[in-house]
């Protein structure tokens, strides 16, 4: 949605031209923190048979409180190791002093 807000629908839609359809093996994955009718009606106009899972109530439009968001700038060859720090790290919290 933040994509549409800037302004970059025309883009999105060329994407979306450029990949294969469902009969040839695309699948789409769809997220978004809110829900406001202009992304609904990508979203029904791009993807077949939806599965959508909501957090919170349906109707509202907020961004969970509960949820922090942790931006880390990590050089390209070490992004793996990073990433199964911070799993190791939710996995067992007490076997790590950083967490």
């Amino acid at each position: 949605d933040r994509m549409l807000d800037m302004g970059f629908e025309p883009q999105i839609r060329q994407i979306i031209d450029q990949l294969p359809n469902k009969v040839q093996g695309r699948q789409t994955l769809f997220f978004t923190a809110t829900w406001p009718k202009e992304v609904q009606a990508l979203a029904a106009e791009f993807l077949t048979d939806p599965v959508q899972v909501n957090i919170g109530g349906e109707d509202t439009l907020n961004a969970n409180k509960d949820i922090t968001q942790n931006v880390m700038i990590v050089k390209e060859f070490l992004k793996q190791d990073a990433l199964l720090d911070l799993l190791e790290q939710r996995i067992n919290p007490s076997d790590n002093p950083r967490a």
